[in-house]
């Protein structure tokens, strides 16, 4: 008998808003530094989320991001 359990797979890109591509004509890559970063406490959110739902996801996290929030990426891996 096959199994009709449903499966579904759960991805998050983790960069901030002006990293995405939608913004690549109005800000520079080299503004991104001075730019409000919003990804630390919108990333913890999803995590919390993802906890109190015993979900797990893969995370792609963006290496300007990696690199400046060590323990975001840390967090994540935690998370399992």
């Amino acid at each position: 008998m096959e199994s009709t359990s449903l499966i579904n797979a759960f991805t998050v890109d983790v960069e901030d808003y002006f990293q995405v591509s939608a913004f690549e004509k109005d800000i520079k890559r080299s503004d991104w530094q001075s730019m409000p970063s919003r990804v630390v406490n919108n990333t913890l959110s999803i995590l919390e989320l993802l906890e109190r739902n015993n979900v797990k996801g893969t995370f792609f996290v963006l290496g300007w991001v990696a690199e400046r929030h060590k323990d975001l990426v840390k967090k994540i891996y935690e998370a399992g």
